[in-house]
């Protein structure tokens, strides 16, 4: 393997045209030599002049970790794990040497030993957080690696043996670059070639449909653009009528190094004419000598421009930035922030229908070297969290450069996995899902995340396609067909779902989202206790019984001697809440738990013993003498009382809240006499007769002490209520 996408972008480089030396090395010592190949990338000449110092001088430890950092340069992982294990196990070594053995390791698909190394580099330096992103990854990766068919990929034929990457689509063609050998006289090489075929960067072309081979590769422009240094990737905008692209930085035509010696990138911007030919070839504003500047997408109007740059004041080694063209000029350059750059590198960003970001990146949670990931800008110009898109798009290899075509479902990009017909090839690849990540939340506070809640995924009508349980963090991740419509509904005990969650992948294109999936915890509850009517007081043994009349679930208690009831009721739900008892009137009420989410709603219930004959008689204010309307109220019961000898009489009389309640009970126990006396005085024994002032204990209204009614309300509670009954 190479790590071409890294290389390429710090390239320092020069005309080789044979080995050479001057004045200025003829007394370097190797070592010395060494160094300076090493600052100018030639790492395959550095590392022999490494090795034969280490060779002789074993205490040399600049020297050993110079030789891991040119084999893992050089793409020899095997040799740059061995020499970065024995450098991350010095006691008193270099912390960043544990966090490169774990990347060597992550490469190469040992994760488990990789764990036990960003620990060690986490708990060494807490500042980095590159070691917990890669950890979190670890901890979940077998989700990342949940199904090889997630995407169709294919190798393109027109790659060669070198590196090809950074493709764009242009016309009926892919425009990218290759370092592949097309020079017939002068090679031109650089420093850090690794063999005599690898030549420059330079821009090419082939169709984009059934290319058969490098026969059908044919360099981009007839003038203008490829230069003799590094010259690609390539954009296009403004209906591909201008392009930008990164250049190695020359003057008068030759490489220009920086004060640390390197040849550094920057961006230009040219116009294509008819024939393909580069024409009013501009700089970038913000290009510097001393830093590089690469990697452009610019938007189809012209007017944003991301690109990755090493410039000073970064997150990390390499940031993506955004630029605005604003009044005919490029606005000063914007770190992308943290939540997109890490403390690592990010590369080759790709900007997908105006809002989502595609780039590649070695700092954030990955499967090894580069990995693809995919971040979202929302309302507030902000890029979300971005999200790993997982295998085999992404391998334990470096992938990069990622373009998405016009479905939004596909597209090209690079990787020097295993396999390739080059150290980089270019792959086409679709995508057969998008990805939903959904987080169980608390109803009644986002912040709280419940683990191990059911989640069902239901297509339109309903049925159940796909479940699966969150983990420790509430996470729950689901695979979506495209252009379809479905609904999510979750559960656990003690927690029940009270809302509705649709989802649609209609017109969704790669990559992925997230959703909140709120539980409620069971918090509302219908209470309440069972009295008799006729005696106020607790009826135990009755039955209540509780329907919820939108799914026709029901549940039923026997109260006990409490005569208390209890159920767990769910909000935005409507109820019918019934209780009955033998030798009772069964009676009910109806509950609606609209947007109601917390407390106990209470409600007691008054059972009446069944009767034979019943009446309601109404009294003055402060009065308890019967008038005539009420004496012709009760002649029906008195003619039933005489009929039925084994029938009984209960009277229970009442008062309004006006006044104290002694009083009022005092007022409600002569109206109940004054009943009885009637009945008496009619012959009805006074032993068949049960009598009961209750005072204002039991209004048929909101009339109790403090509430504010009417006259008439306050009437409807000056009553006594008489029952023929025939005992138990």
């Amino acid at each position: 393997m190479k790590r071409f996408a890294i290389i390429s972008f710090l390239f320092a480089t020069t005309l080789l045209y044979g080995q050479s030396s001057n004045i200025s090395t003829l007394f370097l010592s190797s070592f010395e030599k060494a160094e300076r190949m090493y600052q100018h990338l030639a790492y395959n000449n550095a590392l022999e002049l490494y090795l034969y110092s280490l060779e002789r001088n074993p205490e040399n430890h600049v020297a050993r970790q110079r030789i891991a950092d040119c084999y893992f340069r050089l793409g020899n992982i095997e040799e740059a794990e061995r020499r970065y294990g024995e450098l991350a196990s010095l006691e008193m070594g270099d912390p960043i040497n544990k966090y490169k053995y774990a990347q060597v390791l992550s490469i190469q698909g040992k994760y488990g030993d990789a764990e036990k190394w960003f620990i060690a580099y986490a708990n060494a330096q807490k500042d980095d957080l590159r070691a917990d992103n890669k950890l979190s990854f670890i901890y979940s990766i077998s989700y990342y690696f949940r199904d090889s068919l997630l995407y169709t990929i294919s190798n393109e034929k027109y790659n060669s043996d070198q590196s090809d990457f950074g493709p764009h689509l242009y016309k009926d063609k892919v425009v990218f670059v290759s370092a592949r050998d097309r020079d017939l006289f002068v090679k031109r090489k650089s420093l850090s070639a690794i063999d005599d075929n690898e030549s420059h960067l330079n821009v090419y072309s082939a169709p984009a449909v059934d290319a058969r081979g490098d026969e059908d590769v044919v360099p981009f422009y007839n003038e203008g653009l490829n230069s003799v240094l590094h010259d690609g990737p390539i954009t296009f905008f403004a209906n591909e009528k201008k392009i930008a692209f990164t250049r190695n930085n020359t003057r008068n035509g030759k490489p220009y190094t920086s004060k640390n010696g390197r040849v550094n990138l920057k961006i230009y911007f040219g116009e294509l004419d008819d024939s393909n030919q580069l024409r009013k070839l501009t700089e970038f504003p913000f290009n510097n000598d001393d830093f590089s500047a690469g990697h452009p997408w610019v938007s189809e109007d012209g007017k944003q421009l991301y690109f990755a740059s090493d410039m000073p004041g970064g997150i990390g080694g390499v940031d993506l930035y955004k630029s605005e063209f604003v009044k005919g000029e490029w606005t000063k350059p914007v770190n992308l922030g943290q939540r997109v750059n890490t403390m690592g590198d990010e590369f080759y960003p790709f900007i997908a229908f105006d809002s989502v970001l595609y780039y590649s990146s070695n700092g954030l949670g990955g499967l090894g070297g580069l990995d693809i990931f995919v971040s979202y800008l929302d309302k507030t110009g902000e890029f979300s969290a971005p999200m790993n898109l997982g295998f085999p798009l992404n391998t334990s290899s470096d992938d990069f450069s990622l373009i998405i075509n016009k479905t939004g479902r596909g597209g090209l990009f690079a990787s020097n996995r295993p396999g390739g017909l080059g150290y980089d090839d270019i792959y086409k690849f679709e995508v057969k899902s998008f990805f939903l990540t959904g987080k169980v939340i608390d109803r009644m506070d986002s912040a709280v995340h419940i683990p191990n809640a059911k989640i069902d995924l239901l297509n339109a009508d309903g049925n159940v396609l796909a479940s699966a349980t969150s983990d420790q963090n509430g996470i729950v991740h689901f695979d979506l067909d495209f252009d379809n419509n479905y609904q999510l509904t979750a559960s656990k005990k003690d927690y029940s779902w009270v809302d509705s969650l649709s989802y649609s992948t209609q017109t969704r294109f790669m990559g992925s989202d997230s959703v909140l999936i709120p539980l409620w915890k069971h918090s509302l509850f219908a209470k309440g206790v069972v009295y008799s009517n006729e005696k106020q007081s607790i009826l135990p043994d009755a039955t209540v019984h509780i329907e919820n009349l939108s799914d026709r679930t029901s549940a039923s208690v026997i109260v006990d001697s409490t005569g208390t009831y209890t159920f767990e009721i769910v909000p935005n739900k409507r109820y019918t809440i019934s209780a009955s008892k033998e030798g009772h009137l069964s009676t009910s009420f109806a509950l609606n738990t609209s947007d109601i989410f917390h407390g106990e709603l209470i409600n007691d219930f008054l059972l009446e013993e069944i009767f034979i004959d019943k009446a309601v008689v109404q009294f003055e204010f402060d009065k308890y003498d019967l008038g005539a309307e009420s004496i012709s109220q009760l002649k029906p019961l008195l003619k039933s009382l005489q009929r039925r000898k084994e029938t009984t009489l209960n009277i229970g009389a009442h008062a309004d809240a006006y006044g104290s309640s002694q009083y009022n009970k005092a007022l409600s126990e002569k109206r109940a006499m004054a009943v009885l006396q009637y009945f008496v005085n009619n012959g009805i024994q006074r032993a068949r007769i049960v009598a009961v002032g209750f005072g204002e204990k039991l209004p048929l209204n909101r009339c109790s002490d403090g509430t504010e009614c009417t006259e008439d309300e306050h009437s409807r509670n000056r009553r006594a209520e008489i029952k023929v009954q025939v005992p138990e």
